[in-house]
């Protein structure tokens, strides 16, 4: 595919403090063995994308050891594959990128010496199973400047100002654009991805350098929605946006459905590949009891889970009770101990006989490397 990717993997860190205080937004665990970074790697990779560029910021260093060389989605290859680029000072340049366009242009020359004619630009929070064949290919019919991908669907308030929001003419062509407006309703909502040809995002960048702009959505999108040609590319499958804690929660739980599971990890897009680990198969003990949940490799039940999800090498200790709950990898919950409505980082402990209660709408979270 003749298109290069670059891939943000933090600009949302800031709205789930929680899940983002050690890690990159990208790095954050999901649905049992993945990483919100895996979902916006395979699209690119089950497109055809074989050169991407992945941004980050800050705390990235279980984002480095999950993505490696790329081989886990044949991108460890000498033409080509996959590259990070953390900051770094260099002329007028200093500090954390202060946003898309920011970061944007301190990867210029990145930019300039590919050789591909288009340019897909992804955040790391949306869950969504997409082909960017298909976005090129109306891209090109529109002769559009800028092509942004999004969903017709309800929100609310709460929701709304994470959110960027598209009104397009009878054409598909942008007439307004809202950047993290407070609204509900029923509306056309951006999954932070874009297409847009390499030349014109260098001659976007340029301009954002002589007129130090450093937000993409409010410099460029937004200012500037008239007098560029921006479409809307509708995508109607199923998505996520993991934008707090409680969404990540709520989305998390609707992989317990099996025709969720299916629509995100069984498309006919392609798979969604993640890194390997050679742990074994979950261990069921004898009065273990398990039901609607998801276990994945490397876990040891003694106890009862339900409607829950375990990540690799986490344990449940006779008698313990695990319900309506999220164990990230290496968590020890121990005799007797009860949970409901909890989402534990990784490599935390729950000592025996504790009881532990959150609620449907505000789980109970607890830190990495904890010990309750």
């Amino acid at each position: 595919m003749n298109a290069l990717g670059i891939i943000f993997s933090d600009m949302q860190d800031w709205s789930m403090t929680e899940l983002a205080s050690h890690r990159s937004v990208a790095a954050i665990p999901f649905g049992g063995r993945y990483r919100l970074i895996d979902f916006p790697l395979s699209n690119m990779v089950n497109s055809g994308i074989n050169k991407i560029y992945l941004i980050t910021s800050s705390n990235y260093r279980s984002l480095m050891e999950h993505v490696r060389s790329g081989k886990d989605w044949d991108l460890s290859r000498k033409k080509g594959g996959i590259l990070m680029i953390p900051p770094y000072s260099a002329g007028e340049n200093h500090g954390l990128y202060k946003g898309r366009l920011d970061a944007l242009k301190r990867v210029l020359d990145y930019i300039k010496f590919s050789k591909k004619n288009y340019v897909v630009l992804s955040d790391s929070d949306m869950i969504y199973d997409i082909n960017y064949n298909k976005v090129i290919q109306y891209h090109e019919e529109k002769n559009s400047d800028i092509t942004a991908v999004y969903i017709k669907t309800d929100i609310n308030k709460s929701d709304s100002i994470h959110k960027i929001l598209y009104e397009f003419d009878e054409d598909g062509r942008a007439d307004d654009i809202l950047v993290y407006p407070v609204t509900s309703g029923n509306y056309n909502i951006g999954l932070n991805t874009w297409v847009m040809n390499k030349e014109f995002l260098e001659s976007l960048i340029y301009d954002a350098i002589a007129r130090n702009y450093k937000d993409f959505s409010f410099d460029v999108l937004s200012a500037r929605v008239h007098s560029l040609r921006i479409y809307g590319y509708e995508y109607t499958g199923f998505f996520a946006h993991i934008d707090s804690l409680q969404s990540y929660y709520e989305n998390s739980m609707k992989l317990l459905n099996m025709d969720t599971l299916q629509n995100i990890f069984y498309s006919n897009t392609g798979p969604i590949y993640t890194k390997t680990k050679d742990t074994a198969p979950a261990k069921y003990c004898k009065d273990a009891v398990v039901k609607n949940s998801l276990i994945a490799n490397g876990c040891i039940i003694e106890g009862t889970v339900e409607n829950s999800i375990l990540f690799r090498d986490v344990r449940v200790g006779k008698n313990a009770v695990v319900k309506n709950s999220i164990i990230m990898p290496h968590g020890r919950i121990s005799d007797n101990a009860k949970l409901d409505y909890i989402i534990t980082d990784t490599y935390t402990f729950v000592n025996k006989d504790r009881v532990l209660l959150g609620y449907s709408n505000c789980p109970f979270f607890i830190k990495k490397n904890s010990v309750v």
